[in-house]
């Protein structure tokens, strides 16, 4: 229990920062989407998705190796150990990040222009500074992690994004409304937030290229590089489709799906992003100190609290899709809403691999997770390529969920061969259940304003699902019933001190 405390504790630190940072989404994500030409903005989600695919190379997976490398009471007792970590880590990530950057500008300069033509090659060519960059940024995320700096990680993250909206209006009247003026301002703010966080290493002397220890660096990159393949299939996986739909379809559907895409992406990262973050320092700390049992206990209570998450973030995603594509993006992207339920079930179900997957990451059979996702990207592929033509941009939808699904169950067959969860398979037909309801509910309520539509659909689809699952799950009414006594002995101990302290003389 204690935790699960630390885990709850940790992530909400993780989303009161993500949620702070989503708020300045929904303020960037009605002005570029309105700004910029549909067309363009499809553009520039297609060469985010690029460059993420070869920053993934870039930093050669040693952002998880400085999560796994790291040991608190070692270096406690030896900070020439801690000095030799923190210069090998970063060290090792920046000498690819440079050369992969450069090797990009090459290909993409001399690349035939029937492969990249002339518009996309002149915002690669822009966009590749952000290869470096963000391969940098991968390492110095991980020291913050790892040291538990979750305020600093937050701030330093909101600031970044909350200085990239300034940066790209600031250059609106200068650049104009063009795919250049968002790269521009991107990278203006990325190589200052880079300055700024390798600035503390330098300070604290962890950043000197004389303590790289060579045997540290063959072991990271031991670790780190078949996470490489995990991670460019998981990246082919998710971002996969946008060239098959720029090649079957037009800019235009490109910039539709990325609508959707974005916008049911904003609705996972909720639960995801604090969850993932916080999660596998957990339970690599209780797999070491505890050993496995508690460590199945600890995963399997997490995962069902998930699921009952999922439900819920499934009913407003499916019920609030319409409102929320004519509010935040405009009716120019009318059509996007119908792909957001599809996406954000397949978002959803490959989230849960953050707990199905732990037993293959706890036994380093990072190979085998890798080859499950590249088989699933390549599923992902087939399914676009068949169907796109066919049925069009649905086709896309369909099969990212299709893929996320065959992904997530061969992860956890293979992990629970070593770690078994425990599953409720009633739990969660009744999580399907009342979220099938509260989605049905909260369509029938319609105000004829999009904003007031999404406010009562979201209140209606909380309040049915919630009582939904109250009357239908024996542990939720026990959980109720405890958090009730608990906050009832809380507010008269709270009480009983306040009269004890006025009775106290003057």
């Amino acid at each position: 229990m204690n935790e699960l405390k630390q885990l709850l504790r940790q992530s909400s630190h993780y989303l009161v920062g993500l949620l702070a940072s989503l708020a300045l989404g929904f303020v960037s994500f009605p002005i570029y989407t309105r700004v910029f030409s549909v067309a363009d903005y499809g553009l520039i989600d297609f060469a985010q998705k690029i460059v993420l695919l070869v920053v993934a190379v870039s930093k050669c997976g040693l952002q998880n190796s400085a999560l796994r490398f790291y040991d608190r009471e070692a270096f406690a007792a030896d900070p020439t150990a801690e000095r030799r970590y923190y210069a090998t880590m970063f060290f090792s990530v920046i000498a690819p990040a440079l050369a992969v950057t450069l090797l990009f500008i090459a290909v993409v300069s001399w690349a035939p222009r029937s492969l990249i033509d002339h518009g996309l090659n002149l915002v690669l060519i822009m966009a590749a500074g952000l290869i470096f960059l963000r391969s940098a940024q991968s390492i110095l995320w991980s020291f913050l992690r790892i040291e538990e700096r979750t305020k600093a990680y937050n701030i330093v993250s909101l600031l970044m994004r909350g200085a990239t909206i300034a940066a790209v209006c600031a250059l609106l009247p200068v650049l104009g409304a063009s795919v250049r003026t968002y790269f521009a301002g991107t990278l203006i703010v990325e190589a200052v937030v880079v300055a700024l966080l390798v600035l503390p290493l330098v300070r604290r002397g962890l950043a000197k290229l004389t303590n790289v220890d060579s045997i540290m660096a063959r072991a990271a990159f031991a670790f780190g590089l078949p996470l490489v393949l995990q991670e460019i299939a998981g990246l082919v996986l998710d971002s996969g489709d946008r060239f098959m739909i720029r090649h079957f379809l037009t800019d235009y559907s490109l910039g539709l799906y990325s609508v959707a895409y974005g916008l049911a992406t904003y609705v996972n990262t909720l639960v995801m992003a604090p969850l993932g973050l916080a999660i596998l320092p957990i339970y690599m700390k209780i797999w070491n100190a505890d050993g496995r049992e508690k460590t199945i206990e600890f995963l399997s209570q997490g995962l069902d609290g998930f699921l009952i998450a999922a439900g819920l973030i499934m009913a407003l995603a499916a019920a609030g899709a319409r409102d929320a594509v004519t509010l935040l993006a405009s009716s120019r992207y009318a059509g996007a809403e119908s792909l957001i339920p599809t996406l954000v079930a397949g978002l959803l179900i490959y989230t849960a691999q953050i707990f199905l997957n732990a037993g293959l990451l706890i036994h380093k059979q990072t190979g085998k997770m890798a080859a499950i996702l590249g088989w699933s990207a390549v599923l992902n592929l087939g399914l676009n390529w068949l169907l796109l033509p066919r049925m069009g941009l649905q086709a896309a939808a369909l099969a990212t969920l299709i893929a996320y699904l065959v992904c997530t169950a061969w992860l956890a067959r293979s992990s629970f061969l070593m770690l078994p969860l425990r599953i409720s398979t009633w739990a969660v037909m009744r999580y399907s259940g009342a979220a099938a309801l509260a989605w049905m509910l909260a369509a029938l309520t319609d105000f004829g304003n999009p904003l007031l539509n999404v406010a009562a659909k979201c209140t209606v689809a909380t309040t049915v699902y919630v009582l939904a699952l109250y009357a239908a799950d024996a542990r939720i009414r026990l959980w109720c019933a405890t958090g009730w006594r608990t906050l009832v002995r809380k507010q008269s101990a709270g009480t009983g001190g306040a009269l004890a302290a006025s009775a106290l003389p003057e």
